[in-house]
């Protein structure tokens, strides 16, 4: 009985593949105005508390999901 022969494609992305890496990597970059930045950074460094409104979507959101 032969073996079926796999053929290696180590090292080789398929074009789609290789499409959607580029794409993703487009995808993940935000071009921001100098306003922007400094508002996005400030929202991460002093984040909001969670108010009740949203701990109520998750609290249904999950529910829902049966988390």
């Amino acid at each position: 009985m032969a073996k079926d022969k796999i053929s290696s494609t180590r090292g080789k992305k398929p074009k789609r593949e290789a499409q959607t890496d580029a794409n993703n990597e487009e995808h993940q970059q935000l071009n921001l105005s100098t306003k922007d930045r400094r508002v996005f950074v400030e929202a991460l460094i002093n984040r909001q508390p969670v108010n009740d409104r949203l701990r109520d979507t998750v609290r249904r959101y999950r529910q829902a999901i049966g988390v």
